[in-house]
């Protein structure tokens, strides 16, 4: 398995073909930022000593093409496998077709540079990028070494394992050269004879990162003026650069508490919050794929040769936020019997990260402020923005945004205590007053006065 693995990856350096005919074809979008776009292409290059995972729209030739499946044994150490012996992890499909036909644009794409957390890894949270590249972006991540899931896992044994690396254990951030070496790679990646010739708009270019490269995207962003938009997830950083930032927690998140966001937030010059009720840590990744707690239970655990206390902290960082997981001490109460389905998060993670970059990055939309994500069976969202009142809205239909007035009525405004208001921003929104429930999306934009969940405005 291993040696075709590695075969995949050498033969994906040639990179991804131009569309056979050369023809322009537009981005023709569902009008729901959380809907799948076009069709997916990702390719694989080294560049600077850094391997780089490149996500980018594909031609409507790719639509029928199998999408590749993330064989995540790839990213385990080969010296960490022969000394566990044969096991198997999950496969995950990626919803990307492997080197397919570039989607020529009728405008360059905007770029977003990804980074990964303390024991990920490149793909870690490829649900994230394929969306953002199926509605019109280019997606790029690396490995991070110090942190990555390489790095880390040698590090388990006594004695430690070749390849063992802990720099980022104490704190140094080891992705600042990675992330320089994709921003080098870009010019020569657009130029002519380039595997993305023409498809990038490297003016437009947005920095993103989960965990520890949440810290990275806060830090990185803060000290390089070629970012434009910044999206921190489950982590973030400090910022005084006047940058737009939305930053994403999970109310439920264990690792990165969410005062820790909300102080980082205050102290932006441009930030908006995203706090989704009962998500974890890893609501933001598709690490939960890799049943990591059930794999240190049956493969690690029973040896005597691996480090206890460093093996429970990497449990609790790998199932924090994952399904079937009940928190031991629950952050919030929403968490108490279990975490937010990822079925549930996902999409709000694909909407606003979708709105956030299109309104920063490709100038359109009105940016997470300019309408409410809800899913027509999900529960309804919840806005925390700063404004004033605009009064109780009569009917639903008549003051909400299409999507939210509809989804609004079919779940019949079930929880309890939630009236229906303006913010005197550029939109409505429900807000619940009493119980906040998991799934319920709470937002702080620019503004004045901060509307408190549980408490009427009244």
């Amino acid at each position: 398995m291993r040696g075709t693995l590695f075969t995949l990856v050498v033969l994906s350096l040639a990179g991804c073909p131009p569309a056979e005919d050369g023809a322009v074809e537009p981005l023709d979008l569902p009008s729901d930022p959380a809907a799948w776009g076009v069709p997916v292409g990702v390719s694989t290059f080294e560049h600077g000593g850094a391997i780089l995972e490149v996500w980018y729209p594909a031609s409507d030739s790719a639509a029928d093409s199998p999408t590749e499946l993330l064989f995540m044994q790839q990213f385990i150490p080969d010296v960490v496998q022969d000394a566990l012996g044969e096991f198997s992890l999950p496969e995950v499909d990626t919803r990307a077709v492997r080197d397919a036909p570039l989607r020529v644009p009728e405008s360059p794409y905007p770029v977003v540079v990804f980074s990964h957390g303390f024991g990920g890894f490149r793909l870690q949270s490829v649900d994230f990028a394929t969306h953002l590249a199926s509605r019109g972006y280019v997606v790029v991540a690396a490995d991070h070494p110090g942190r990555s899931l390489g790095a880390v896992l040698p590090c388990l044994f006594t004695p430690v394992l070749e390849g063992c690396d802990l720099e980022a254990w104490g704190g140094e951030d080891t992705a600042p050269e990675q992330i320089d070496a994709i921003l080098d790679w870009l010019p020569t990646a657009t130029a002519d004879g380039g595997p993305l010739a023409g498809a990038l708009d490297l003016d437009h270019v947005g920095l993103s990162g989960h965990s520890a490269g949440g810290a990275t995207t806060s830090r990185q962003g803060d000290a390089d003026a070629t970012f434009d938009a910044l999206l921190p997830m489950g982590g973030a950083d400090d910022t005084t650069r006047d940058v737009p930032t939305l930053l994403m927690g999970g109310s439920c998140d264990g690792m990165f508490p969410m005062e820790r966001m909300h102080e980082i937030h205050d102290g932006l010059a441009d930030g908006r919050l995203l706090t989704i009720h009962g998500a974890g840590h890893l609501a933001f990744t598709d690490l939960c794929a890799l049943e990591l707690g059930e794999f240190a239970a049956t493969y690690l655990e029973p040896r005597d040769d691996i480090k206890p206390l460093f093996l429970d902290g990497l449990v609790l960082l790998a199932i924090d936020g994952c399904p079937g997981i009940v928190p031991d001490e629950p952050p919030a109460e929403e968490c108490a019997d279990g975490y937010l389905p990822l079925e549930e998060s996902f999409p709000i993670v694909r909407h606003y990260a979708t709105v956030f970059f299109d309104e920063q990055l490709g100038g359109q939309g009105g940016g997470v402020g300019g309408g409410v994500f809800t899913a027509v069976t999900a529960r309804p969202a919840i806005l925390r923005g700063r404004g004033e009142r605009a009064g109780i809205a009569p009917a639903l239909d008549q003051q909400l945004p299409r999507p939210l007035g509809l989804a609004a009525r079919e779940v019949g405004l079930e929880v309890a205590g939630q009236l229906v208001h303006g913010l005197g921003i550029e939109s409505q929104a429900v807000v619940a007053l009493g119980h906040v429930q998991p799934g319920l999306v709470q937002i702080r934009v620019p503004g004045e006065a901060q509307l408190e969940p549980g408490h009427s405005p009244l």
